[in-house]
């Protein structure tokens, strides 16, 4: 994947060369890949991981990519440090850093598409992947969760209205991440519908680690700034450090135990929420 990756992307040396070297710079800084990886493990799982499937993977990557340039802005979390470095906008300027974001997106949407023709496909379509992506971007995915966590204040935030928010804003790509993995090995819809239940609560897991990483952690640790979110209503402090993990360690047992119908084979993806309980970073 790592290979891969800068080989989905106009090169530096092309035009626009600032925009393209800043898309090379976000898309390639040292992450956990766990979004791509989550989507590569499904496919082996349920089917033959045919050489197209390590597109999808890298363009959930790309989207991913792309909405962490977008959460760095000054104009949203005001980031230093991402994944041990500069943030894309404190090395390029805003204005680039937007239009790599953009470039990041729309490169995905086109890998989906290449990659799904390429696909012996037949309960899905290609059409099928490229509107699972579109909606877990969507209003109705992560931008609406984003959107509603920018929105958000103190005294209208409850536990519901949190989960809401990060089920869409961090839960809605871990979602599609497996959804395409399933769908392009041509899974059945009750295998599917057993990952989608594992990817939301993977997912959700995930974002309150991230809020405990956030209040206990290092900018060392974890290669990004600490104590970002303290203007933000988060699991930490709604429900102390205690309750967060107790609801984290709740909802991984959830996804673990929606994966009882796939039996042994599914034990990779039992080991990625044993990687979310226990990561530092």
């Amino acid at each position: 994947m790592e290979a891969h990756l800068p080989s989905l992307v106009r090169p530096p040396t092309e035009r626009p060369e600032r925009v393209n070297e800043a898309v090379c710079y976000a898309l390639t800084s040292p992450g956990k890949r766990l979004r791509p990886v989550l989507t590569l493990a499904v496919a082996e799982m349920l089917g033959e991981p045919f050489p197209a499937v390590l597109d999808l993977a890298c363009a959930v990557e790309l989207v991913h990519s792309c909405s962490l340039v977008l959460d760095d802005l000054p104009a949203m979390d005001d980031a230093r440090l991402r994944r041990g470095r500069a943030t894309t906008h404190r090395v390029f300027g805003e204005d680039v850093a937007l239009l790599a974001a953009m470039g990041l997106l729309n490169r995905a949407y086109a890998v989906v598409a290449e990659a799904a023709q390429k696909l012996p496909l037949k309960r899905y379509t290609p059409e099928d992947l490229v509107h699972h992506l579109a909606a877990a971007i969507g209003t109705s995915g992560l931008i609406g969760g984003q959107a509603l966590d920018l929105e958000s204040r103190d005294e209208d935030l409850d536990l519901e209205r949190l989960e809401y928010i990060h089920s869409h804003k961090t839960g809605a790509l871990f979602i599609v991440a497996g959804e395409l993995g399933a769908m392009a090995v041509d899974a059945r819809r009750r295998d599917l519908d057993v990952v989608t239940r594992y990817a939301k609560n993977l997912g959700l897991a995930f974002q309150i680690s991230d809020d405990l990483l956030d209040v206990l952690s290092t900018p060392e640790e974890t290669g990004k700034d600490s104590h970002q979110d303290t203007h933000k209503v988060t699991f930490v402090k709604l429900l102390g450090v205690a309750g967060a993990r107790q609801l984290a360690g709740e909802l991984l047992d959830f996804a673990v135990a929606s994966l009882d119908p796939l039996g042994r084979k599914a034990d990779p993806l039992r080991e990625l929420a044993r990687y979310v309980k226990d990561r530092g970073r």
